[in-house]
């Protein structure tokens, strides 16, 4: 695989996605034949029109990544992606409301900060 066929295959994860992780890059240079693969699953799970819309698929990869703790960016992305696609902020900090119970405050809390740089939400100063 050439530099230039690497490259041309990010664009089109970028396109199809609306993003690219550090995972796909280190995987276009590593392994594109695999990457490739790997994306044909994420396409029929994930990307792939089928019952969900990406509305709703986006909604529930931002309330998993708050779930799982994940970093307060890839979080962010996906509100994002969720208001994109239409989804309004009182939706996104709904779904993001259901990881409390279940899940504990860590994951919220991480969801919160994610939602809130997305939709330009300034936290209340306390003086002090």
């Amino acid at each position: 695989m050439t530099d230039d066929e690497r490259q041309l295959y990010l664009q089109e994860v970028q396109q199809r996605r609306g993003y690219t992780l550090d995972f796909h890059k280190i995987m276009a240079a590593a392994d594109l034949e695999w990457l490739r693969n790997y994306d044909q699953l994420a396409t029929a799970t994930y990307y792939g029109q089928r019952t969900l819309d990406r509305k709703t698929k986006e909604l529930l990869q931002t309330v998993v990544l708050a779930a799982l703790r994940s970093d307060v960016e890839h979080i962010q992305t996906h509100v994002e992606l969720a208001l994109k696609e239409g989804a309004t902020p009182q939706e996104v900090l709904e779904a993001l409301e259901t990881v409390l119970l279940p899940m504990g405050a860590l994951g919220f809390r991480a969801g919160l900060k994610a939602w809130a740089a997305a939709v330009g939400v300034k936290p209340v100063e306390v003086p002090g």
